[in-house]
């Protein structure tokens, strides 16, 4: 049964590369709610985002809610990102493992047949700053208006036999410009963790479906959310060394590949150090000027406590900071 779900998934995740390349070429255009496609976390920021296979906090009910499965604690995380001008991004999300009322013996490290997996709750929000009007000559109005947009989640994940991870993320998302529309998504995932033969290397292989959801309309016009399919691969060949790529076709344009790179290690007694760096490619030079893609960061962990931080250049749009703060509890 175990190697008929592995076959499963990874079947799934080639089958998806097939419809997502069709959608990707065929549906050129644009796409609303753009602030789906900028992340959450500093921690997957400064790996590229590259985290479908490798995420398994809080964090995972935006990136892959597959990854709740292996969630240890609860846990809460609040991120905070200055991104392009005035515009800036906040991601807020907690998580918890659920066991089963009659469960009294400790959870096996990898097979847990009494726990009913975890659940978690986020929101998102962007700020688009302050905007002066104008009619439809160009001449302003006098008058100011501030878009902004929010996606409020709630996720499940959990383990449906050793190694085998399923989870799935339900989203209302609203976006107000001058006038508000609003729609519903789900996001679907699924994780195979494995040890690499005759090592004790770990390597994950994800696929997510994030976004699937009716348009966002104003008034007459409407446009679909950001459908993107992700395939994600992550190697740990020591404790201390994760590497991660995924690969993403989104609805609207051509597929992109993204890498990641972390190192941890303990630093002093009761604190861990981690360095990260990684490659986004969903921007390119043909979409900005300038430096783009290469992202960098680190973060401190103190016992229950951490500290993330992640730098993205964009171009002639300037650079992107993003600071996260979790607990684990």
């Amino acid at each position: 049964m175990s190697n008929t779900l592995r076959a499963a998934l990874l079947a799934l995740a080639l089958a998806l590369t097939g419809p997502a390349a069709a959608f990707g070429s065929k549906e050129g255009g644009a796409t609303s709610a753009g602030f789906l496609k900028l992340g959450a976390d500093a921690r997957a920021a400064a790996m590229g985002t590259a985290v479908s296979a490798d995420v398994s906090d809080a964090s995972a009910v935006f990136w892959n809610p597959a990854g709740l499965a292996t969630l240890r604690y609860r846990h809460a995380t609040f991120s905070h990102s200055t991104c392009y001008q005035t515009t800036f991004q906040d991601f807020l999300a907690y998580a918890q493992p659920l066991e089963a009322p009659r469960s009294r013996n400790p959870r096996e490290q990898d097979l847990r047949p009494d726990q009913l997996g975890s659940l978690a709750a986020a929101v998102l929000y962007h700020n688009s700053g302050s905007l002066q009007e104008v009619d439809n000559t160009g001449t302003p109005t006098g008058q100011a208006f501030t878009p902004q947009d929010l996606a409020v989640m709630l996720g499940w994940g959990a383990t449906l036999m050793r190694g085998i991870d399923v989870g799935i993320t339900m989203k209302y998302v609203s976006s107000k410009i001058v006038a508000s529309a609003a729609t519903g998504a789900v996001d679907i995932g699924a994780r195979w963790r494995t040890v690499v033969f005759a090592t004790e290397a770990g390597y994950s292989l994800s696929a997510v479906v994030r976004n699937m959801g009716g348009p966002l309309k104003f008034h007459e016009s409407s446009d679909p959310i950001p459908l993107a399919v992700v395939i994600g691969q992550a190697l740990r060949p020591l404790r201390s060394l994760t590497l991660s790529a995924d690969l993403t076709q989104p609805r609207e344009r051509a597929a992109y590949a993204s890498f990641g790179a972390e190192w941890s290690a303990p630093m002093t007694a009761g604190m861990t150090g981690a360095l990260r760096a990684g490659y986004d490619g969903r921007l390119t030079s043909n979409d900005v000027s300038g430096v783009t893609g290469a992202t960098l960061g680190g973060g401190l962990g103190f016992d229950r406590l951490g500290f993330d931080y992640a730098w993205s250049p964009t171009g002639e749009l300037g650079s992107a900071h993003r600071l996260s703060l979790s607990y684990r509890f």
